[in-house]
């Protein structure tokens, strides 16, 4: 009998006794987003795992990599964002804790490149566009070539590490997502009386973070986090 690939490790779970870890093929899931398991990626695996590299600490983010547009595989992900044009970069990274949440008006198409996890959160949480209470996010567990929609306003961040040695992913959105605001859009924002707009971080980014994650409070994220800021232990 084939084992389920979603089947969360009995090792990751041993390791973090006290953290719910959940599966994305189960009901919880379905109210942050679906699993796409009719979508071939294995050849956009492939690439992404043979031209990016994990960095020593912390987390690698670019928005948009064209040599991942030249693959076959990916002609099919445009169907998922009504065929605007789409940015198809990664994430990766050794990150182990939830830090903050963003949110995007726009789906997310999110492919793990390596095991990963992600917490989730709902976006009725966010109290009046200013607070989010980190017990309130869900850990879900994303096998390696697990490919997934997450609906827009679904609360997340980084994912986490399932091994010590860190974290691939593929990350598909639509074009422009998490590029710097402009003057104009900066002047605009800051003439704003819109609660949501104070915490628009890029375009199509709207940003908390955590009271301990000083790297994004640095660069101006609001703090809008209250609870611990929870993580999980990575495999050896």
């Amino acid at each position: 009998m084939a084992s389920n690939p979603f089947q969360i490790p009995q090792a990751l779970i041993a390791q973090n006794p006290l953290t719910m870890i959940l599966r994305i093929d189960s009901s919880a899931f379905s109210q942050y987003g679906r699993v796409l398991k009719d979508l071939s990626v294995d050849k956009l695996i492939e690439k992404a795992d043979l031209l990016t590299e994990i960095p020593k600490e912390g987390n690698l983010y670019v928005a948009d990599l064209e040599a991942l547009h030249q693959e076959v595989q990916a002609e099919a992900l445009g169907q998922y964002f009504g065929y605007q044009e789409i940015e198809i970069g990664y994430c990766n990274g050794k990150n182990e804790t939830i830090n903050g949440v963003e949110y995007h008006k726009s789906p997310e198409l999110f492919i793990a490149v390596t095991d990963c996890l992600q917490f989730l959160t709902r976006f009725d949480r966010l109290k009046e566009f200013s607070t989010v209470d980190t017990l309130d996010a869900e850990l879900f567990y994303f096998p390696k070539g697990s490919a997934v929609l997450i609906d827009p306003q679904v609360l997340h961040l980084a994912p986490c590490a399932v091994h010590k040695e860190g974290f691939k992913s593929i990350i598909v959105l639509p074009k422009q997502t998490n590029e710097p605001l402009s003057e104009a859009m900066l002047e605009a924002k800051r003439l704003s009386d819109d609660a949501e707009t104070r915490i628009l971080f890029k375009q199509n980014k709207w940003m908390l973070a955590h009271p301990q994650r000083h790297q994004l409070i640095r660069v101006g994220v609001p703090i809008g986090l209250v609870g611990p800021n929870r993580g999980v232990l990575p495999l050896d």
